[in-house]
C-alpha cells in the first residue's frame, strides 16, 4: 500500500455497448467528458447521506435498427446500413491523412554518434530534438533503445525510467471485435491455476475505509469491515472479491470470510508479518490453514506483499523471504486446497524483484500494486499528468503472464491531493478509463483487479502519498468507475463452473462477421484526447475525441454477402494526422 507512484493521463472512457444478437464465425452473441478540474474542496453533496436500495446497472443493449435510424445522435446511416455509436465531432477528416515529418540538421550527427559509441547524452539530446519537432514516435523509439542499452549495462532502474518515458509518447491504435475466444485462444488465456477464471477479471476492492459507508461489523480481531451489500449499493455492481489487511499472528477472520461467502465473493487477505522470523511451520500457521479449509470457500492469500520496497519489514533478505513464502504456500496448499497464494510486488521499484520470486511452484498468482496520485511524494514539482500507468503494469505482465494469472493487487486514481486540495475529477476519470479499458484488450491475462477506496488525506500514514482515492467521496468519479466496470468481462461473483464470456479480440484480416456485431477502437497516443474517425467503405460514420476506447455496433446484414473495409484514423488536438488502421472483413448472411 505504498502510494508514491506516478501515473499518467493515457485516458480512456470505457463505454459498454453490447449487442444481443451479435455473431461471427467463432463469434457468439454478446450480452452484454472529460470533467473540468475544479479549484474547490470536495462538496458535501458528492458524499451520499444515506444508502439507496441497490438496482443492478442495466446492460447497454443495441437499439433496434428502426429506433437507431431515427436518432441522429445515436447512429450514422450508410444507405440501409446503421452504425450504432455516439460521436461528438463532425463526420469528416480534419486534414488529409498524411504525416509530414520535420527534420533537423543535428539529427544525423547524433545518430552517427549513437551508432558508433552508444553515448547516453546523445540519446537524450536526440529525444529532445524529436519532441521539439513533434516526432513523438521517433522520440519513443529512441527512449526504448536507450533503455535497452541501460539494461545491457546492468542499470535496471534507469532502463525502467526510460521505458516509462517512452510509454508517454507511443501511439497504439487497434481494432477489436467482441466474441468468445477460439479454442486456441482459450489455451493461451487460461492456465487453470487455483482460483483462476477462464477469462474475464474478478472485480475487487478494498472498501473498509470508505467513509461514505457508515455501517460496519467487527471480526474476531476487532477489525471493522464494510458490508458487501453496502458497497454494491454505492457503486452499482457486486464485486467478486474484497480484500483486507491482516497482521500475521492475528486470528483467522472467520466472520468476514463467512460474510463474503454469503455474497458469493472471494475473501482476499493481505497477510503481513512484522518480521520474517515469526513465520514458522508452527501451530499458528497450521491452525490458520485449517480454519481456511473449514470455510469451504475460495480464499486468496497475498502473503508479505511489496517485499521489494524498503518500507516493508520483510525487505532486505531475499533468500529468507523466498524460504518463508514457500513455507506458507506449502502449508496452505497441503491443508487448505481452496486457498490460492499471490506473490505481489509494488511498482516502483522493480529492479530487485527477481531476487524475491519464490518460483513457479511456490505461488499460484503474481500481482502488482500501483497507484495514480496527482503528484509524486506529495511534491508540487512532480506532477504525474504525462505519465502512463500501464507502464507500471507492463513489465510484470511481460515477465509472468504466460506462466501465472496476473492480479492488480491494489490500484486507485486520485481526484484530490493534499498538495493543493483541488478536486481533479478529470484526472481520476482518465486513469480509470485507461486501466479498466485496457485490461480486456491489451492485458487479458490480468484475472483480478482491485480498487483501493480510501481517503489517505484523512486516514494518513507517515511517508505515504496523501490523496483521496475514495469512490464514496465524489459522485463523478464513482460514475466513471461504474461505467468502466459495467461490462460482463469484469466478474461480479466467483463460480465453480468454468464458463467463458465474450471479450474484445483483435480483428483479423478477412475475418467473417454476421448480424449485428460489437467492435471497439483502442486509441492511445501522446495527447490525452486524440480524435478518432471510423470509416466504412469510404464514408466516415463516427468521429469522437472521447478518451481511449471507442465502442460501436455495426449491422453487417446490410452488406449482403461480400467484403467491406473498416478504417480508423487518428488525429491529434491540432488536427495533425497520426496513424491509420485498416482491415477488410467478410460479411456473411
Amino acid at each position: 500500500m505504498r502510494h508514491f507512484q506516478f501515473l499518467a493521463p493515457a485516458l480512456l472512457v470505457f463505454l459498454s455497448s453490447c449487442a444481443q444478437n451479435a455473431s461471427t464465425q467463432n463469434v457468439s452473441p454478446v450480452s452484454t467528458q472529460n470533467a473540468s478540474t475544479q479549484n474547490a474542496s470536495i462538496p458535501n453533496s458528492s458524499t451520499p447521506s444515506a444508502l439507496t436500495p441497490y438496482v443492478p446497472l442495466a446492460k447497454v443493449s443495441t437499439p433496434s435498427l428502426d429506433s437507431a435510424a431515427k436518432s441522429r445522435d445515436a447512429s450514422s446511416k450508410i444507405g440501409a446500413q446503421v452504425v450504432f455509436a455516439k460521436g461528438n465531432l463532425p463526420l469528416q477528416l480534419p486534414s488529409p491523412p498524411v504525416r509530414i515529418a520535420k527534420n533537423d540538421a543535428r539529427i544525423a550527427p547524433l545518430q552517427d554518434k549513437i551508432n558508433r559509441a552508444q553515448i547516453f547524452a546523445a540519446y537524450q539530446q536526440l529525444t529532445k530534438i524529436y519532441l521539439s519537432l513533434g516526432r513523438y514516435d521517433d522520440a519513443a523509439k529512441t527512449l526504448r533503445t536507450e533503455a535497452a542499452q541501460y539494461r545491457r549495462k546492468g542499470f535496471a532502474d534507469a532502463a525502467i525510467i526510460r521505458e516509462r518515458q517512452a510509454a508517454r509518447y507511443e501511439t497504439n491504435l487497434q481494432l477489436f471485435i467482441d466474441r468468445l475466444p477460439t479454442p486456441n485462444e482459450q489455451r493461451v488465456l487460461d492456465t487453470r491455476a487455483r482460483l483462476e477464471p477462464p477469462n474475464g477479471a474478478y472485480l475487487g476492492a478494498f472498501v473498509d475505509r470508505d467513509d461514505a459507508i457508515s455501517r460496519y461489523f467487527l471480526d474476531e480481531n476487532f477489525q471493522r469491515h464494510t458490508r458487501a451489500e453496502d458497497w454494491t449499493q454505492l457503486v452499482g455492481k457486486p464485486h467478486a472479491s474484497y480484500f483486507m489487511y491482516l497482521r500475521y499472528g492475528n486470528k483467522f477472520p472467520r466472520a468476514w470470510v463467512n460474510h463474503l461467502k454469503k455474497h458469493g465473493a472471494i475473501p482476499h487477505i493481505a497477510w503481513e508479518p512484522i518480521a520474517l522470523k515469526f513465520v514458522q511451520d508452527d501451530k499458528y500457521l497450521r491452525d490458520f490453514a485449517r480454519e481456511a479449509a473449514r470455510a469451504n470457500w475460495p480464499i486468496m492469500i497475498r502473503f508479505a506483499s511489496e517485499m521489494n520496497g524498503k518500507w516493508t519489514p520483510y525487505h532486505g533478505n531475499p533468500k529468507l523471504y523466498r524460504e518463508k513464502f514457500r513455507l506458507v504456500h506449502r502449508v496452505l496448499e497441503r491443508d487448505a486446497p481452496q486457498v490460492a497464494t499471490m506473490w505481489c510486488v509494488n511498482n516502483p521499484p522493480l529492479g530487485n524483484i527477481a531476487q524475491y520470486y519464490p518460483g513457479d511452484d511456490g505461488c499460484d498468482w503474481v500481482g502488482v500494486n500501483f497507484y495514480a496520485p496527482i503528484y509524486y511524494d506529495n511534491n508540487r514539482n512532480r506532477p504525474t499528468r504525462d505519465d502512463n500507468p500501464l507502464a507500471l503494469l507492463d513489465p510484470i505482465y511481460k515477465m509472468f503472464a504466460t506462466r501465472k494469472p496476473i492480479a492488480i493487487g491494489e490500484f486507485a486514481a486520485s481526484h484530490r491531493s493534499i498538495v493543493d486540495n483541488k478536486i481533479q475529477t478529470a484526472f481520476a476519470e482518465e486513469k480509470i478509463a485507461l486501466i479498466y479499458g485496457a485490461l480486456p484488450r491489451l492485458y487479458p491475462r490480468v484475472k483480478m483487479v482491485n480498487w483501493f477506496s480510501m481517503n489517505t488525506i484523512r486516514h494518513s500514514k507517515i511517508g505515504k502519498t496523501r490523496s483521496d482515492y475514495s469512490l464514496g467521496s465524489n459522485a463523478v468519479v464513482r460514475e466513471a468507475y461504474a461505467r468502466a466496470v459495467a461490462s460482463d468481462y469484469f466478474l461480479s461473483h466467483t463460480s465453480s463452473t468454468r464458463s467463458w464470456v465474450a471479450m474484445p479480440r483483435l480483428l483479423k484480416p478477412n475475418e467473417n462477421v454476421r448480424g449485428v456485431v460489437n467492435f471497439s477502437v483502442w486509441a492511445k497516443t501522446y495527447i490525452a484526447r486524440p480524435k478518432v474517425f471510423i470509416e466504412i467503405n469510404g464514408k466516415i460514420v463516427y468521429a469522437s475525441d472521447a478518451v481511449g476506447v471507442h465502442p460501436f455496433a455495426l449491422d453487417t446484414q446490410q452488406f449482403s454477402t461480400g467484403k467491406f473495409i473498416l478504417k480508423c484514423y487518428l488525429y491529434d488536438n491540432r488536427n495533425r494526422f497520426i496513424q491509420i488502421q485498416s482491415v477488410t472483413l467478410n460479411a456473411r448472411p
